[in-house]
């Protein structure tokens, strides 16, 4: 018997690949009124490149810069409005749309996470602290097909002690 879905972990890259994702996430959050966890994880450099960096810059003017990227990061996970009256409209607006009575909306809340490293580690450990019951990620556009599974989405679904669900892109 699977356990109830308590909490969501749904990573995203900031891109408009993600939005289906997006959408089935918050979709899964009203149905099992659930938590939502929306994680970003900023790629590290290569080895040795951010050592070249920080002696280029000097090591004040790259923290400052990582911190700018980290600021303008949750900017655009929260928007100008509230994350939660945010998340709620968008939840309401979606439950409309397919049917559902406005009485039964009951979302917990929406967390928002900022993590550096490698995007699949944080992702499983994310889930892992935030004791998730569902990981959700969005596949890209492919090159030579319509939807692309990418090395981070191959390394999460083979870690992951927890389900994932994989949504496509919806190219309409």
């Amino acid at each position: 018997m699977l356990k109830p879905i308590q909490a969501i972990l749904f990573a995203t890259d900031l891109t408009s690949d993600c939005q289906q994702a997006l959408d089935f996430t918050n979709a899964m959050a009203t149905r099992f009124q659930a938590t939502i966890y929306l994680l970003h994880v900023i790629e590290e450099l290569p080895d040795g490149v951010d050592g070249r960096l920080k002696s280029l810059l000097g090591r004040h003017k790259w923290e400052d810069l990582v911190n700018a990227q980290q600021a303008n990061v949750h900017r655009s996970l929260t928007g100008k409005t509230s994350v939660n009256t945010k998340v709620r409209q968008d939840i309401q607006n979606f439950c409309k749309e397919v049917g559902i009575d406005d009485a039964t909306i009951d979302l917990k809340s929406r967390e928002i996470l900022i993590s550096q490293g490698d995007v699949a580690e944080n992702i499983i450990a994310q889930a892992k602290e935030n004791h998730c019951d569902l990981i959700v990620l969005g596949a890209k556009s492919g090159l030579f097909s319509t939807t692309s599974v990418s090395s981070i989405i191959k390394t999460v679904l083979k870690n992951s002690k927890i389900p994932v669900t994989v949504v496509p892109k919806n190219d309409d």
